[in-house]
């Protein structure tokens, strides 16, 4: 306490910051936390310990009582405090930490005013020395802070090198998408600039036909007007000779018989009318019903030209149905049943594939129709044409004059040939829009529900074609949406 004396004069709030020496460093820190005392007390063998820390040590204890430091046994459970210690502890904490109240210095332990040197890596911080003696860092793995750095930096330099190669591939992903997509715009817009010149080509090429056309009819309008004139002229001439020569012959027959016998008649009586005019309607009949006809030709080429596609409500024909298919009453549905039934066999009945045909087929136009499916594999449907081979077993193909779509194995095909072609649909079908283009020689499938593409095939008709429908499975169906 006497050696003390000289510290204290001068007061800790005036004093640097001052290394004591270790050992009484030491006489000031606990031997069970191993921080300086707070509430030191004595026990009998004289050794000095936190007042919380002998408490802990003890705890649970009914009777010989060890010192943590030198292991006396005792009978019973004793000590007191030592105020003495706890000044000196105050003093040297004041000399060994100047301003530990205020903040931390950079670099120093908090507690213990040590240099951080070591890496506790359960808790992942920095400790220095003395927190490493500490029970609570003792079972942890600690090593020195410049291993752990080193450690750190390889983990970080592997992570930045994941990432600098995981940009380059996101760079190049978008070099090669931005190249794709300006390839695509530009694709687009020389789509764009020749549908406006083909279009503008055809606005030109009907705006000309439609002034051709136009002078055509205003030439026969004139024409008509001319031969309408002509004829009033010629017409008009003869009447007045005619009307002339009827007045002179009624003064003559008035005269007395004698006079009357005298005249002579050879002027009056020779008269010939001159030619007829050609009636107008006659001369420009013909010329107006060629006309027509270019009317109807255009009218034509424009219908087809306008693409109009023709809904269709079709029903399912019985007489094509084979034996092991049952038909809704109205005949929109088919499903397998479990056995035959007793049908009449006639020629158009399929007697071998779970095959029917709608009942109406087509030669000519464009149709559509949709077709609403079970979830469960089974089905087929598509277009076939009207020779298609009704008895005996035959395969789903174009050879067979079958263009279809089918489900098996949990996955969609067109059925092509030599090989069926698989579909990438990622959803499930519920309904099939069939598009049928007799003369684009097309037949095209696509899902009802968002008009996705499925699939198109180009089929060169020549005979009457009927939608087909298919099922092989008792656990789905086919069903014609009205």
């Amino acid at each position: 306490k006497q050696a003390m004396g000289p510290l204290t004069a001068r007061g800790p709030k005036t004093m640097a910051a001052v290394f004591l020496p270790g050992n009484l460093q030491d006489e000031a820190t606990c031997s069970v936390c191993l921080e300086f005392f707070k509430d030191p007390v004595s026990i009998e063998c004289g050794h000095n310990f936190c007042r919380a820390c002998i408490t802990k040590s003890w705890r649970g204890l009914e009777m010989d009582f060890p010192c943590p430091q030198c292991r006396e046994i005792f009978q019973q459970k004793s000590f007191r405090p030592n105020r003495q210690l706890a000044n000196m502890t105050e003093i040297i904490s004041h000399f060994a930490f100047p301003g530990a109240k205020g903040a931390p210095e950079e670099g120093l332990c908090e507690k213990h005013r040590e240099a951080f040197k070591l890496f506790c890596k359960d808790d992942q911080k920095t400790i220095c020395v003395v927190c490493d003696r500490s029970r609570e860092h003792r079972p942890h793995t600690v090593v020195p802070i410049e291993e752990a750095a080193q450690e750190f930096k390889e983990q970080m330099q592997s992570r930045l090198d994941c990432l600098r190669k995981e940009r380059e591939g996101l760079l190049e992903f978008k070099s090669n998408d931005d190249k794709k997509s300006q390839d695509l715009l530009k694709t687009i817009e020389m789509e764009r600039q020749l549908l406006i010149s083909e279009f503008e080509g055809l606005r030109q090429f009907l705006h000309d036909q439609e002034q051709l056309l136009l002078g055509q009819l205003e030439k026969m309008e004139k024409g008509i007007a001319k031969r309408q004139n002509e004829n009033i002229t010629e017409l008009s001439k003869e009447i007045s000779l005619l009307n002339k020569l009827i007045t002179e012959l009624k003064e003559k027959i008035q005269q007395p018989v004698l006079e009357f016998l005298k005249v002579r008649l050879d002027h009056e009586l020779s008269y010939i009318g001159g030619e007829k005019p050609v009636p107008v309607s006659s001369d420009m009949k013909n010329s107006i019903c060629n006309f027509s006809l270019k009317t109807v030709v255009l009218k034509t080429v424009l219908k087809k030209f306008k693409g109009e596609w023709k809904q269709k409500d079709l029903t399912l024909d019985p007489d094509t149905a084979n034996q092991l298919l049952v038909l809704s009453t109205d005949l929109k549905s088919v499903r397998m049943g479990c056995r035959k039934q007793e049908l009449p066999d006639n020629p158009k009945r399929f007697d071998s594939n779970s095959r029917v045909l709608a009942l109406e087929g087509f030669k000519s136009g464009r149709h559509y129709w949709e077709v609403e499916v079970g979830a469960s594999d089974g089905w087929a449907f598509g277009v076939a044409r009207e020779s298609v081979r009704r008895k005996g077993l035959n395969q789903f193909s174009p050879e067979e004059g079958i263009w279809a779509l089918q489900q098996n194995g949990g996955r969609y095909w067109a059925v092509t040939s030599p090989q069926r072609t698989p579909l990438c649909i990622s959803e499930r079908l519920s309904k099939v829009r069939v598009y049928l283009d007799y003369e684009g020689e097309e037949v095209s499938f696509y899902n009802a529900e968002n008009m996705q593409h499925l699939f198109t095939f180009n089929v060169a008709f020549n005979e009457r074609v009927f939608p087909l429908f298919s099922v092989c499975s008792t656990v789905t169906y086919i069903k014609l949406c009205s």
